[in-house]
């Protein structure tokens, strides 16, 4: 399974967080907002109530002035007292006057306690009735002693299919005796047309009834008459101040100047469509603040993290060996110290490997010079003994030849207390050990050597090719009757300077280059695994050493060095 990056899992492990802290937000404004919908629809149909009571209350107000200053007026006492055709249409006169001032008025009767009428009604006959004297209306009249009285809607007596409420007063003298009843009969128009303007939602009304729970106006006429009708308005007059069902909101006010009680009864369809549409909102709100906070945070994170990337960069990068690069301090102050502490360990580092690379080279010189030490002092001897030989024969000249070439032998073996020694040196050295050789053994050994001028100045460790030579003197050709030959070159192959030392001595069948093998494996001995062990410490993995060979053929050693020798390899 592929490893999420850190800004895949910051991303995965805050997104959710973000988007369930939008929603839980999201959630809480829906409730606290619906409710407070809520509270202000409720408080605002409230409102409308208690200002519809005041303006019925002033309405009504101003009906009971109208209907005193009727019943004061000095034309209808002076008709009570003296009644004549000429006070008729006086008062007549009067009336029609005041129903063309104020439009809601319908007509204006007079009902003396003779039972005498004056009305505006055309139908209304001007003779005694006492049953009129008997109805509901003319009774709470006199019941109020002089006060104004309101009766719940009935209908119109000039008109049967008109409902009205009226304002009955009764008239008295200077002693408060009874001299009759005045009737103004009042249409709904104004309080139908503010009523009807209040905002109550889409299936709300507003309604008025008395005390005795009359209904003294309601925008459907049949509640007068039908009892269904009546019975389903009870609901709504139970209730106070509250809901009769969860969409429905009752309020009611008491109106001054009155025994009657405004209802209002609201709707509250429109609060469903206003919670629809703050929970339409909060989704596009809430999905519009995670796209830009997401995209905010995604790039916060991408400039916050971009240190720890390019510190996780450079970190590679000296992994693959650019061990000069150095973290770059910058971003938060925790990344800062982190890039400070990571530079500095690496300093330490550095310093520490510095400090083991002086080491191991020491190391390696000791090593170096305690290998060199082991070259065989065997040939010394049987140099001396052969110029000892020439001597006794009086062969001067050769004594000559051969002194000078062990005393360059000498003198490059020694190269001024160096370990290492330029190539070309390396083998003008064992071109002085062939010579003073091939004056031992004569025609039994013969040499050839190739040079490559291009790396003549190459550096080696000293005395690593006259070991080979001597091993292929001794262990070759000395033990084959035939005339021996040992070629050394110097060439160009597989991007390697190779230097191979041959021989046509005795070579070697398969067990024992075997065993040669292992003790090259085994750094035992001072021939071929001195030599190897000595260049190996020299030049490392870009070195390594060849063996092949053939019984009573030919061995031939090849040595791979580096074209190019890294740092530290001279």
């Amino acid at each position: 399974m592929k490893k999420q990056t850190l800004f895949v899992r910051l991303l995965t492990y805050i997104f959710p967080g973000i988007l369930f802290l939008l929603l839980l937000v999201g959630f809480a404004y829906y409730q606290i907002s619906a409710a407070a919908v809520k509270d202000l629809t409720e408080k605002k149909t409230s409102e409308t109530i208690q200002q519809s009571a005041q303006f019925v209350s002033s309405y009504v107000e101003k009906l009971e002035q109208v209907s005193s200053s009727l019943a004061q007026s000095p034309i209808l006492l002076g008709y009570i007292k003296t009644p004549s055709d000429g006070q008729v249409a006086s008062l007549k006169s009067l009336m029609e006057t005041l129903l063309n001032t104020n439009s809601d008025l319908v007509s204006a009767t007079l009902v003396t306690k003779s039972g005498d009428i004056v009305s505006t009604e055309q139908n209304m006959t001007m003779q005694t009735s006492s049953d009129m004297m008997q109805e509901a209306w003319y009774m709470a009249a006199i019941a109020q002693k002089g006060m104004p009285v309101l009766t719940p809607a009935r209908k119109n007596t000039a008109n049967q299919d008109k409902w009205v409420i009226s304002v009955t007063q009764e008239i008295v003298d200077e002693d408060k005796q009874n001299l009759g009843v005045l009737r103004l009969d009042i249409d709904y128009g104004t309080i139908a047309n503010y009523l009807a303007q209040l905002n109550l939602g889409k299936d709300g009304f507003t309604f008025i009834i008395n005390q005795q729970h009359e209904f003294v106006y309601h925008p459907r006429k049949t509640v007068y008459s039908s009892q269904a009708d009546m019975a389903s308005m009870e609901p709504y007059i139970a209730v106070k101040q509250g809901y009769v069902t969860e969409q429905i909101f009752v309020s009611q006010a008491a109106i001054d100047h009155s025994e009657w009680t405004i209802i209002g009864v609201a709707s509250l369809d429109e609060l469903a469509s206003i919670r629809q549409n703050i929970l339409r909102s909060m989704f596009t709100i809430a999905g519009l603040a995670f796209l830009l906070s997401a995209s905010g945070l995604a790039l916060l994170l991408r400039y916050w993290m971009r240190p720890l990337k390019d510190l996780q960069s450079i970190i590679l990068r000296i992994g693959q060996g650019e061990t000069h690069l150095r973290a770059q301090k910058k971003g938060s102050v925790e990344m800062v110290d982190l890039a400070q502490q990571f530079n500095l360990m690496l300093d330490q580092i550095d310093s520490l490997v510095q400090s083991v690379q002086e080491n191991e080279q020491a190391i390696r010189q000791y090593e170096l010079q305690a290998l060199a030490s082991q070259i065989n002092p065997h040939f010394l001897y049987n140099t001396l003994d052969t110029i000892v030989w020439m001597a006794e024969f009086n062969d001067g000249k050769r004594v000559v030849e051969v002194t000078k070439s062990l005393a360059t032998y000498f003198r490059l073996a020694l190269n001024n207390g160096n370990e290492h020694i330029k190539l070309q040196s390396e083998i003008e050295h064992v071109r002085q050990y062939l010579f003073i050789q091939q004056q031992r053994y004569g025609e039994q050994l013969n040499y050839e050597i190739q040079e490559l001028v291009a790396y003549g100045d190459y550096m080696v460790p000293k005395l690593i090719l006259q070991p080979l030579v001597e091993n292929a003197i001794y262990h070759g050709i000395k033990e084959v009757s035939r005339p021996g030959k040992i070629q050394i070159r110097v060439y160009e192959a597989k991007e390697k300077l190779v230097i191979s030392i041959h021989d046509n001595g005795q070579g070697m069948d398969v067990s024992q280059k075997k065993q040669v093998t292992d003790s090259l494996v085994r750094q035992g001995g001072i021939g071929l695994s001195n030599v190897d062990q000595r260049l190996k410490l020299q030049f490392g993995k870009d070195y390594h050493m060849e063996l092949e060979s053939q019984a009573n053929q030919f061995t031939e050693i090849r040595l791979y060095l580096p074209l190019h020798p890294q740092k530290g390899a001279r």
